[in-house]
């Protein structure tokens, strides 16, 4: 009972340590799972505060790859298809040939430099040729600096799709190394070329294949089952998991395959996701903080320390040549990047617990000199998140990739009306000095929005056209998810889009109650089936967006209607004319 207690204490202290970091992180400019490192390090045997053994690399590989499946699945729920469209194609040459080419000129330079074997110096390369999704989801999108979205979709998606091209080439290298020293020792050959292609296929193919089966089958069974709100969470995971264990057996990469899982049931319009996502997230952490602490327990800082000098090389050697190289070889001539975007893509290629993870191969396998590629690994990660993680914002400002974020709502969630394309209610809080006393019949909503209530000092307010907005109200519209991002860059300009008012001096009053079927036969309108069963009114009100008020006008084809008389947000008489030549 006491070792339970004590292992609870270490468990609690350590988390409880991770979470106070990530706040000293943010005051630091530091990258938050630099601390976490440093903390398992801490705490590790030759540390200074718990002296927690722990050198079980086995145990520490299974950890990682599930922590790191937790992780992957997370972006991929963020990745949004139309990121996915456009960003896809230099993220996966990136991950493909920026991985062996990376590789490649790591590998020479630490064969000319260090004087190791030739397949040696390669495994070196192989480890490190990869970047980290934990890391570069964790510094980059919401958690961490905005960037434009043509420089962080392929950043954020070669990170999770390069690791079926890491894994293929340790493993390659380490089976020619393995064989070598069979055949050196009079065993038999068992590395050929061949296996190493069957298997390189097999890691692609399967990994897309079985990621896009099980990511339907999770949507269907999202759609199908009712169960208790908070077992839907576990339910995807479930889902995810067996893709990934299946995909693995195959000889697929399960990391890619949870990738594909994760973007599918993430861009589902079901409404079961505000319940998966709050519990997702905090997963995801819990995963990188136990990764991260994990990989610094493992590490033991006076072999780390003797490894210094020869890993900061490899990490300049990294940062500074490999992978500008490899960025602008594989995208300058084929993608319209400028050199300012590649030479931060060039920058930003993080490394954090993937080289880590893939330096226990050579461990487990027990090739010569395992330690070493260990340690240098760790003091390349250590270099990458503390050189390149940290200066990510101000390098994105040098280079004009950085894109402060819009105001977001201060929250939102589905209104549960309908099972697929459901309306959403959004609250923004008004922060800019720009709405103060903003009338709310001048703001240009979107035409499918509609404002239902203002908050000031816990008291609601009916919206109402001439209400003015105060500094600390909240807002709330429900609308479609299409519609937030018009609405977050409403909440964040300068100068918010005002409607602009027409008197109507016409002879022809229509009420807001006629029957608009009525209405486009008499003057020979064109209207949708949908939009046959609306009022006037509602006609009006869909098209124009917002509160309506009196000098509001919306032109069809060749007639204009003016609304001439309002009450509250409800339309009472509408102006009518016929125009000539469809001006």
């Amino acid at each position: 009972m006491d070792q339970l207690n004590h292992i609870m204490l270490i468990i609690g202290l350590l988390l409880s340590c991770s979470i106070f970091a990530s706040r000293i992180s943010s005051i630091m400019g530091l990258p938050v799972l630099l601390l976490f490192l440093i903390l398992g390090m801490l705490f590790g045997e030759n540390g200074f505060l718990l002296e927690i053994q722990f050198s079980n690399y086995n145990l520490a590989f299974y950890i990682a790859n599930l922590a790191l499946a937790v992780i992957i699945f997370d972006g991929g729920c963020q990745t949004s298809y139309f990121t996915f469209k456009t960003s896809s194609k230099p993220a996966i040459i990136l991950s493909t040939f920026g991985v062996l080419i990376t590789t490649l000129i790591v590998g020479a330079l630490v064969y000319y430099i260090f004087k190791m074997s030739f397949f040696e110096s390669l495994l070196v390369g192989c480890m490190i040729g990869s970047t980290d999704a934990g890391a570069v989801f964790s510094l980059l999108g919401s958690n961490g600096v905005s960037l434009k979205n043509k420089v962080q979709g392929p950043l954020e998606i070669e990170s999770a799709t390069n690791d079926p091209m890491a894994i293929f080439l340790t493993i390659t290298v380490i089976e020619i190394i393995k064989s070598g020293v069979s055949t050196a020792a009079g065993g038999p050959e068992t590395f050929t070329m061949s296996n190493a292609l069957l298997f390189f296929m097999k890691q692609f193919s399967f990994g897309i294949v079985f990621g896009i089966l099980f990511g339907y089958l999770g949507r269907m069974l999202l759609n199908a089952i009712s169960i208790p709100n908070s077992l839907y969470s576990l339910l995807v995971l479930g889902v995810a998991f067996t893709g990934f264990a299946i995909t693995s057996a195959m000889d697929g990469s399960g990391f890619l395959a949870i990738f594909i899982i994760g973007m599918i049931i993430g861009n589902t319009a079901l409404k079961q996701l505000r319940y998966i996502r709050p519990v997702q997230d905090g997963l995801t952490w819990l995963s990188q903080i136990c990764l991260f602490l994990m990989l610094g327990l493992l590490v033991e800082p006076p072999n780390l320390l003797i490894h210094a000098v020869d890993g900061l090389i490899v990490a300049c050697i990294m940062a500074f040549l490999a992978r500008p190289v490899a960025v602008f070889l594989c995208l300058k001539l084929l993608f319209k990047f400028s050199t300012r975007e590649l030479l931060f893509m060039s920058w930003v290629g993080l490394r954090g617990s993937v080289p880590i993870v893939l330096a226990i191969y050579p461990i487990m396998n027990e090739i010569p000199h395992a330690d070493l590629f260990f340690n240098t690994a760790f003091v390349v990660v250590i270099f990458s998140l503390l050189v390149q993680g940290a200066t990510i914002l101000p390098v994105a400002k040098f280079f004009d990739v950085y894109a402060p974020s819009s105001t977001a709502p201060v929250s939102k969630g589905q209104m549960g009306i309908t099972i697929d394309d459901d309306y959403e209610i959004f609250n923004y809080e008004i922060k800019h000095k720009s709405c103060q006393d903003q009338l709310l019949s001048e703001i240009k909503f979107p035409n499918r929005t509609m404002v239902v209530s203002v908050f000031r000092k816990s008291m609601i307010l009916h919206p109402v056209s001439r209400m003015k907005l105060k500094k600390g109200d909240i807002i709330s519209i429900i609308g479609h998810s299409d519609d937030e991002l018009l609405l977050n860059t409403i909440f964040n300009s300068d100068t918010p889009i005002k409607k602009v008012h027409y008197p109507y001096s016409g002879d022809i009053l229509l009420s807001g109650e006629a029957d608009m079927t009525e209405i486009a036969e008499k003057y020979g309108l064109v209207i949708t089936s949908k939009e046959q069963l609306l009022t006037l009114g509602d006609f009006l009100s869909y098209h124009l967006g917002g509160i309506p008020t009196v000098g509001d006008r919306l032109t069809v084809i060749d007639c204009r209607f003016t609304i001439c008389e309002v009450f509250g947000s409800q339309i009472i008489k509408v102006g009518f004319e016929k125009l000539e030549n469809n001006i």
